[in-house]
């Protein structure tokens, strides 16, 4: 007979949370992508290989997307080296948070305002970048997440997000708020890992680990400076495409 720690140990169930690999927001003409249909670049696509060879072992049952071209192409691009066959859904609620379209980069502080909007004095009323607020993300992300895990018909669960989805979604299995999800940076195809024990409790095993760069030495800028200084600072785009991550 099982002892009640045996129970819970054989019904612990595993998630494993993946942001997109990297993406441009310009085409090799310099057009900008629209934001729904952004795909992988070649150092995305090469992340989600990585991340694919480092979760190789794993036998995910099951993968959720948001159905957003990066997310799907960085799933295939894993589930090509999961050991099994696997069911693969689309999550529309899992999408990333929505900008507004009012940035100016020649706009004095631009910079660090890009920079921080989604580090520093959040609340739930704060609009990111004028566009979405913080409070309507996480009302749409956390149901949609708390819906996917009561499910059953899986033991371990893939989930491949967006920068904003994923700190939202950790930042509730940490038990924090907003000031957590400030505090957590999601690098291109990083990959996070957590148990769910049966009484609805988690356990963070992996945090934002990039299977080419694990000791982050070449990666020195968080997401949203990435984003500027190589988007959107003067010189490069008046009118960013909207600040997706």
């Amino acid at each position: 007979m099982l002892t009640e720690l045996e129970k819970v140990i054989n019904a612990r169930r595993r998630i494993y949370l993946l942001r997109h690999g990297e993406i441009s927001y310009f085409d090799s003409r310099g057009n900008p992508y629209e934001l729904a249909e952004i795909p992988l670049n070649p150092a995305g696509r090469t992340q989600a290989s990585a991340a694919g060879s480092a979760l190789s072992e794993m036998p995910i049952d099951l993968v959720v997307t948001s159905g957003m071209p990066r997310t799907i192409q960085t799933a295939e691009l894993v589930m090509e080296q999961l050991p099994g066959a696997c069911q693969s859904e689309h999550v529309e609620a899992l999408h990333e948070i929505t900008p507004g379209d009012s940035f100016k980069s020649t706009e004095e502080g631009a910079d660090l305002a890009f920079v921080n909007s989604m580090r520093k004095s959040l609340t739930r009323e704060t609009a990111f970048l004028g566009g979405e607020t913080f409070g309507s993300l996480e009302d749409r992300v956390i149901p949609a997440f708390e819906e996917i895990i009561a499910r059953n018909d899986w033991k371990e669960l893939m989930i491949v997000a967006h920068g904003g989805t994923n700190r939202m979604i950790l930042a509730k299995i940490l038990g924090g708020g907003l000031e957590t999800f400030g505090k957590l940076e999601q690098d291109a195809g990083c990959i996070n890992i957590f148990d769910l024990d049966p009484d609805g409790s988690f356990l963070l095993r992996l945090l934002n680990y990039t299977p080419l760069c694990p000791g982050k030495n070449s990666l020195r800028l968080s997401t949203m400076e990435q984003i500027y200084k190589t988007s959107l600072a003067p010189g490069r785009c008046e009118n960013p495409p909207g600040g997706k991550t």
